[in-house]
């Protein structure tokens, strides 16, 4: 016969109450359906865990060695039942993702709205290449991460959270020719067809550089240099007049400023752009942090793209 919890809480009610009628009031029993319960607990031991005597009983050695371990399951059950509600009452830590051409300009935005929120999510972050984050996600080692969509894998499910379009970046009298030249309607494919120097993008392994690649399909391949690991690198390279470059907007108020040199010209639509968006695993569907999360990151992301289009784009 297995050993139940309702069994380990009467026995530990008769500890701890010294009585076997004290004890069934506590636990709202009958006298005799607690001391039923007991019984059945030492036929499932294998031995005898209490003595009566006429004042009470006393534990055997067999009853003062399960009560020890009767205390630790009974405080492991109340961790265990008690973690829902812990987890929804917070604050909440979990393990997110974010894309690592998205990370620097975004999360701070992310960090500020959480801080607020009711119940407060704390976030352990890992930035990486989109490729590593969705194997991080299928492994367990993250909860959630903020990536390009669409991901397309069942075990993932996905919420689209906001647009970010990519602005061709550049020195400023660069991109006066290309304006002059190709008029004020640009068209990556106009780019594509110009002769108008190298396209810098990053290196292989950047979800990015495959997006960018694809903007601008017809550039000529062999006038596309890839190779940097980060976009505050490839603005510098772009500042300094080494070529151009398409650079989400997210990025562009942070790498303008780092790199004044750097001017941005924004695509006639339909613009080319990347779909931002939270990934996360099946069990976290429905958990409200996830709702926070994809809230806190989808005003931040908007914000910051719209504070962007307002300030610097021509």
């Amino acid at each position: 016969m297995p050993v139940t919890l309702r069994q380990l809480r009467y026995f530990q009610a008769l500890v701890e109450h010294g009585s076997f009628s004290r004890a069934a009031e506590s636990v709202h029993v009958s006298q005799p359906a607690l001391s039923l319960q007991i019984r059945e607990l030492e036929t499932s031991l294998g031995g005898r865990l209490v003595e009566r005597e006429s004042r009470g009983f006393l534990l055997t050695p067999l009853g003062r060695d399960a009560h020890e371990q009767t205390l630790r399951i009974l405080d492991e059950t109340l961790l265990l039942e008690t973690m829902g509600k812990r987890f929804e009452e917070g604050p909440l830590r979990v393990s997110v993702g974010i894309v690592s051409t998205l990370a620097p300009y975004l999360l701070p935005g992310i960090l500020k709205r959480l801080q607020v929120t009711t119940p407060r999510v704390e976030m352990d972050v890992q930035e990486a290449p989109g490729q590593d984050l969705v194997s991080g996600l299928l492994a367990g080692r993250l909860d959630a991460a903020i990536v390009s969509l669409p991901l397309g894998i069942l075990e993932l499910p996905e919420r689209d959270l906001f647009e970010d379009c990519f602005l061709l970046a550049g020195r400023g009298e660069r991109l006066a020719s290309i304006r002059r030249s190709l008029g004020k309607d640009l068209r990556p494919a106009d780019l594509a067809r110009a002769d108008i120097g190298p396209l810098l993008t990053l290196g292989n392994g950047h979800c990015f550089a495959d997006q960018v690649l694809g903007a601008s399909l017809m550039w000529r391949m062999q006038e596309v240099h890839r190779g940097t690991e980060s976009l505050a690198t490839l603005s510098r390279l772009v500042a300094s007049g080494a070529g151009l470059a398409l650079l989400p907007e997210t990025a562009a108020l942070c790498e303008h400023a780092a790199a004044p040199g750097i001017q941005f010209l924004r695509f006639a639509s339909p613009q080319p752009s990347r779909r931002i968006g939270l990934a996360h695993r099946v069990a976290s569907q429905g958990q409200q942090w996830i709702e926070l999360l994809a809230e806190a990151t989808s005003v931040a992301g908007k914000a910051l793209v719209q504070k962007a289009h307002e300030t610097i784009c021509s």
